[in-house]
């Protein structure tokens, strides 16, 4: 993902004070007055009031300039190395599938945040995974999913601090 990130000149940003309805109409007007190499599009559904963005630095600087005709409270631009969750990860996607395919996945209960489900099927991980790199993150239906699902313990999976405030968090449910 580091180097996809690293082949484009990419970037996120935190919209807060909309919902995901009045993001995507930001995003789409940003989308009007840039080229497709900077196309924007929400990656990550975190909660009620709180969507970041991802795409193009122009498209993420036109999503800035228009946040407050679309009455966003604030932006905030994320400190990080890309556009993550997008089409901009693709060229990861193979090199994960890769090492996917040499990985033996034990049967676990997963909800990915691809598509806010549980998974137990170790190929169809694996196939989720895989997408993950490029799909919007779920978040806030995941956190849905395991509140219907009566969740009493979870782990959170993944380097650094980034993880404990925003993504790519896998709860694993346990019985």
């Amino acid at each position: 993902m580091q180097e996809a990130a690293d082949a484009a000149i990419s970037a996120m940003v935190s919209i807060i004070g909309l919902d995901s309805d009045n993001v995507q109409q930001l995003c789409d007007a940003a989308n009007q007055e840039v080229d497709e190499a900077n196309k924007v599009q929400i990656a990550n559904y975190l909660c009620p009031g709180n969507y970041a963005v991802s795409g193009g630095v122009k498209g993420i600087e036109a999503v800035e300039a228009k946040a407050k005709s679309f009455k966003a409270r604030m932006t905030v631009r994320l400190a990080v190395a890309g556009a993550f969750d997008t089409g901009f990860m693709e060229p990861a996607v193979s090199r994960l599938e890769g090492a996917l395919a040499a990985t033996q996945i034990t049967t676990p209960k997963v909800i990915s945040n691809v598509d806010a489900e549980p998974h137990a099927d170790p190929e169809t991980i694996k196939t989720i995974l895989a997408c993950q790199v490029t799909s919007p993150v779920q978040w806030e239906t995941t956190v849905k999913t395991l509140l219907s699902k009566r969740l009493k313990k979870s782990y959170e999976l993944g380097p650094g601090k980034v993880y404990n405030n925003f993504h790519h968090i896998t709860p694993v449910l346990q019985h």
